[in-house]
């Protein structure tokens, strides 16, 4: 694997951008403005469109910041934690909206429970690139769980924004990527003390997923609050009553399209992972915080 990290030949999301002028159809009057966006890498050709843009968006490709992060990596690990990293690309709206995730098996921590239940922590990064003004270019750091593959991205300072403006430098996420070496240490302290907190009579776990999910009609059956709940049990049987089964209850949905998490039909690749920044938002929440202090 440590070959995708130094060239560039075999991965489709190196593909490459091109402006055009936008014109008018019936007018063919120039919109000054705008431009469009094409990819024209041979596999969509240059006339199919990816976004109309204004005329001062930015153009980030994706090897501009993903090769100066994986020579950051190159520098940084032993060769053997790079032999056995996994890169998976995921291309969404026909190359608009992009996705370059880093797993590195061989970094991994792990968190026990006082049932026993034990599981390791790997380290992953995530690239997300757009090309029709949907997002800026954003860095994430995160954690995977071995025991279920949640993927989960935590806290404020695992993430890290650049607009697509003409200031827009790299150097930003490389800051973001040491940053991230540093923090993950504390990351996943902080998952063995979400561990080590047993679930108390003032932990209503039921109330919780309400308001996170702002289900007002505690009525209602089969809501989003219900399923996570129904996850809770489940993590419960294999963790124990502890806040770390609440949160792996969160994790599991932002990371499954399963029976209990169905995506929508029409769901592409960039579901997922707005759903693992929607429970993001969760953990940084006053709700969430307020439940964390429950004594």
């Amino acid at each position: 694997m440590l070959d995708h990290l130094t060239t560039t030949n075999d991965r489709e999301i190196f593909f490459k951008v091109f402006d055009q002028n936008v014109i008018g159809k019936c007018t063919a009057c120039d919109a000054e403005n705008y431009k469009m966006l094409t990819r024209g890498d041979g596999v969509i050709g240059p006339d199919v469109c990816l976004s109309i843009v204004k005329s001062n968006y930015r153009i980030v490709e994706n090897e501009e910041v993903l090769m100066p992060l994986q020579e950051q990596m190159i520098n940084y690990f032993d060769p053997s934690v790079l032999e056995n990293v996994q890169i998976k690309d995921h291309i969404s709206k026909n190359g608009a909206v992009c996705h370059a995730e880093y797993i590195f098996p061989s970094i991994k921590k792990s968190v026990e429970t006082d049932v026993g239940h034990k599981t390791d922590m790997i380290l992953r990064f995530i690239l997300k690139n757009t090309f029709n003004g949907s997002s800026s270019v954003v860095f994430y750091g995160g954690l995977i769980d071995t025991f279920c593959t949640n993927g989960m991205i935590v806290g404020n300072y695992d993430v890290t924004k650049r607009k697509h403006t003409k200031n827009f430098t790299i150097d930003g996420f490389i800051s973001a990527f040491q940053d991230c070496m540093v923090n993950y240490k504390n990351v996943v302290k902080m998952h063995q003390q979400w561990a080590d907190t047993r679930i108390g009579p003032l932990h209503n776990v039921r109330l919780l997923f309400s308001e996170l999910t702002k289900n007002q009609n505690l009525q209602r059956k089969n809501t989003l609050a219900d399923r996570l709940y129904a996850q809770y049990a489940d993590e419960v049987y294999n963790r124990g009553n502890n806040v770390f089964a609440v949160t792996s209850a969160m994790t599991h949905y932002a990371s499954h399209n399963d029976n209990r998490f169905p995506l929508r039909s029409n769901a592409d690749n960039d579901s997922l992972f707005k759903r693992q920044e929607t429970v993001r938002k969760w953990f940084k929440s006053k709700v969430f915080e307020e439940f964390l202090e429950a004594a």
